[in-house]
């Protein structure tokens, strides 16, 4: 059970991170220790604990005096974070069919729930892809992948990547999308897993990087 710091640290950090995807705060913004303790009415030590962990995750740099500033994105950032996904997701998949895991079931009952909830900004439309692919990391039961998933995604919430490309028609095509890698998925062979989740993820990646890039195409 995490200690009532440790709670209270991961309550400031969400919420942060809330704010970057909701937009309340912007690359260059320049967050103050003693500042945000006071609006959210905390003590500076978990406001400080939840600081030190954005700034190992990339996400705020040193701001001069008990300060940091949020970071800038680039391009690069974009490509990284699709090239760490599939990383682990890739070989989530993978493993997920070389160790004949019968996780479809549970991922299509999954992907129904997700449906019948109609995300309403990108915060939710983004929730609702990490979600999904999360259950598909955390069904291999290799707890060291599902670190490494939730290291890799909560470093994207930060919404230099997924602000950039919300649209008008947020989360057209995630159901039928997901249903469909799920299907591939499950008659595939292992070495055909890991293509299929590598194709699923290089798409978001450019439907990212497009003109037309939206929110659904987080892959």
């Amino acid at each position: 059970m995490a200690s009532p710091r440790n709670a209270l640290a991961n309550e400031v950090y969400e919420n942060l991170l809330d704010a970057l995807m909701s937009g309340r705060l912007a690359a260059g913004d320049r967050l103050v220790m003693d500042r945000l303790a006071e609006d959210l009415g905390v003590s500076r030590s978990p406001v400080r604990d939840a600081l030190l962990r954005l700034h190992r995750e990339g996400v705020v740099e040193p701001g001069g005096r008990r300060g940091y500033l949020v970071r800038e994105g680039s391009d690069m950032d974009i490509h990284n974070f699709y090239a760490a996904r599939t990383a682990v997701e890739a070989f989530a998949a993978e493993q997920l069919v070389a160790l004949d895991i019968d996780a479809w079931g549970e991922l299509r009952e999954l992907l129904n729930r997700l449906a019948a909830k109609a995300p309403l900004s990108v915060k939710e439309s983004f929730d609702a892809n990490r979600t999904f692919h999360r259950a598909i990391v955390a069904a291999t039961g290799n707890t060291y992948l599902e670190d490494m998933f939730d290291t890799i995604w909560n470093r994207s919430r930060t919404a230099l990547t997924f602000r950039s490309f919300a649209a008008a028609h947020p989360y057209a095509g995630f159901v039928p999308d997901h249903a469909k890698l799920i299907d591939a998925l499950e008659q595939a062979d292992p070495e055909q897993a890991r293509t299929l989740m590598t194709e699923h993820i290089a798409h978001g990646l450019e439907q990212t990087t497009s003109d037309a890039g939206s929110v659904d195409a987080m892959g």
